[in-house]
């Protein structure tokens, strides 16, 4: 008799590590963007929360990591920003 043959069984998928390390700016830098803008969100005008120091000209633009570059959103606002590029440059969040 002929023996069935076996179903394969998943493995399970080790992770790939990190190639890079992820970008982290100056904490002296985003200090002084969450200063200069009163510790608002641009993007919701309300102060206060979690804070992201969002680039509005992008890295991969060429963007630095200087005040003039960086804008204080809170995280989920931070995320809407780029869902929605077109309402994100007229508010003036992206280049």
């Amino acid at each position: 008799m002929i023996q069935p043959i076996a179903k394969p069984t998943p493995r399970r998928r080790d992770p790939k590590p990190l190639r890079s390390r992820p970008h982290v700016i100056p904490a002296s830098v985003k200090q002084a963007v969450f200063d200069r803008d009163d510790w608002t969100c641009r993007w919701c005008e309300v102060p206060g929360g979690a804070l992201d120091a969002h680039h509005v000209t992008p890295r991969s633009a060429g963007g630095k990591d200087e005040a003039a570059n960086l804008r204080a959103v809170h995280r989920i606002c931070h995320q809407a920003i780029h869902n929605w590029p077109t309402e994100a440059k007229r508010r003036g969040l992206l280049a």
